[in-house]
């Protein structure tokens, strides 16, 4: 490419350029008197565009010094992106990109997404593992809100609530088939309060550890009506035992009715930092395994940050040798090149959990009698466990424990994912900004091609526009007297037409009167 140097500021920049980018001078002349003051207009926007981008005030990013970095770029193209010039011409759709990396790089946050469809067993193993019931697992409406789990010196509940725009989207995208919902909605006379929470300022409460199961439930569960209008909870726990940075987060069903909700899931497929993906043991439907190709397309860099759950595992008539047969299937699909990436990984990924079957174990002192019987079912499943009584259950809880696996989940993410979160969380970020970098290039490489035809113009003399247009304006009259010829032969096809119709029909009423 040819090159030239700014005689303001030196810089090499492209002879076919009319304004240096690095300091805004004009750079070459224009046609004509005309075009040269609309290039000077453009040159000092240029300067003071230049300017104010140099004296942006920048997010401070504390915990690395190359993030901070990264996120001074973005925000310089964020501010570039702003412009009424460009931002109408789909910048808007980058700006929020941008903004979502400017967030997730703010605090150094590693989060541990529980994804899968309605009544998979998210809120049961996120519970399983907290060692109590906070995550909400009522049957209706199951997991509708967002709900993140951190470490916190002091226990609090913080809940944001949906905005005007926001509640107007989730309400449209309400299906056809969303009876329930709708019903419960009308029951709870929900519409007479809404106007009360839409809008509203984020809640945020410092509660004692043994009431915070109650502020959970009022802000989750369906028997408030509250709950509707909640977009995220986030609950710090002083016995979360997990760094400070590390987030476990219960999302909604992705076969959710109200499909917002749905979408919020598979947003945050995109944001989290490994994926736990919650599938009944029992099925991996079609439309499992494309929310699972979906996971592993969002984690290509690293899938080992991806376990597939086979949940309710205690649910199959033969735990121990069905899911055997269940696993290899499951190894079969989910070891290609787009998933795992070979059996090795696939194997040791995937991992069966029966997470309700461990939470009946340890809250046992406290079961009703229906639970016992439950618990006693599933205990009689296991060919090496002999109890008939409930009472001889107690004498076997460590070892019902122990076959829930849950402590295998939870050696997972204390083992494998938590001593490495940190080069995870750099990883994702280093991908997160080359993937918009590529995006930014792409954008303006698009505007550069479309207005160059318009630059190419700028450069013809008025005497070449003249003749162009001259031509043009022949061209259109051709085409207009074309136009007139043909519609001329159309009417006089259309007279001679009519002519020939009338003497067929004539000719018909004289055959018919001899006949």
């Amino acid at each position: 490419m040819n090159t030239l140097k700014c005689p303001k500021c030196g810089s090499e920049i492209a002879s076919s350029a009319y304004i240096c980018w690095h300091c805004g001078e004009a750079v070459a002349e224009a046609a004509d008197q005309n075009n040269q003051r609309l290039l000077q207009e453009y040159a000092d926007k240029m300067r003071s565009l230049i300017s104010s981008v140099g004296s942006l005030d920048y997010t401070k990013v504390a915990w690395d010094v190359t993030v901070e970095q990264y996120v001074k770029k973005m925000e310089k193209v964020k501010y570039i992106l702003s412009q009424p010039e460009i931002s109408k011409n789909t910048g808007e759709r980058l700006i929020k990109r941008i903004e979502n990396f400017i967030e997730r790089c703010k605090e150094p946050l590693f989060h541990i997404a529980f994804v899968g469809t309605i009544k998979a067993g998210k809120s049961t193993l996120i519970n399983a593992l907290l060692g109590r019931n906070l995550a909400s697992t009522s049957v209706t409406p199951e997991t509708a809100v967002l709900t993140k789990f951190r470490n916190s010196k002091k226990d609090y509940v913080k809940v944001n609530f949906y905005t005007s725009a926001e509640w107007e989207q989730l309400w449209k995208s309400i299906s056809t088939n969303a009876d329930v919902f709708k019903q419960e909605y009308a029951t709870l006379k929900a519409d007479e309060v809404k106007s009360e929470w839409i809008n509203h300022e984020s809640i945020k409460k410092f509660i004692n550890n043994d009431d915070i199961e109650k502020e959970i439930e009022r802000w989750t569960s369906s028997k408030h009506v509250e709950h509707y209008f909640v977009k995220e909870v986030e609950i710090g726990l002083s016995d979360f035992n997990m760094p400070e940075e590390i987030v476990f987060v219960d999302t909604p069903g992705l076969d959710d009715a109200v499909k917002y909700r749905s979408d919020v899931t598979r947003a945050y497929i995109d944001r989290a930092n490994a994926v736990f993906a919650c599938v009944r043991s029992d099925s991996l439907t079609g439309g499992e395994l494309n929310t699972l190709y979906r996971v592993f397309s969002n984690s290509s860099d690293n899938p080992e940050k991806v376990f597939i759950l086979g949940t309710q595992w205690d649910s199959l008539n033969n735990p121990e040798k069905d899911w055997k047969v269940q696993k290899a299937e499951w190894v079969k699909y989910l070891s290609t090149a787009n998933c795992f990436g070979n059996v090795e990984v696939a194997q040791r990924n995937i991992v069966h959990v029966a997470a309700y079957l461990m939470n009946l174990c340890r809250d046992y002192a406290k079961l009703e009698r229906d639970k016992i019987k439950q618990l006693l079912s599933i205990a009689m499943k296991f060919d090496n466990m002999d109890i008939m009584m409930p009472i001889e259950i107690e004498e076997h809880l460590e070892e019902l424990m122990e076959k829930s696996n849950v402590s295998e989940v939870n050696r997972r993410i204390t083992h494998d994912i938590v001593p490495k979160y940190k080069e995870f969380l750099m990883k994702d970020i280093v991908s997160s900004y080359d993937a918009i970098n590529k995006e930014i290039r792409q954008f303006f490489e698009e505007k550069r091609d479309s207005l160059n035809e318009v630059l190419q113009e700028s450069r013809k003399s008025a005497d070449e526009i003249r003749q162009s247009y001259e031509k043009a304006e022949k061209e259109l009259e051709d085409v207009q007297a074309y136009r007139e010829q043909l519609e001329m032969a159309m009417n006089q096809l259309k007279v001679n037409t009519d002519a020939r119709v009338s003497e067929l029909c004539k000719t018909l009423d004289e055959m018919t009167k001899t006949a």
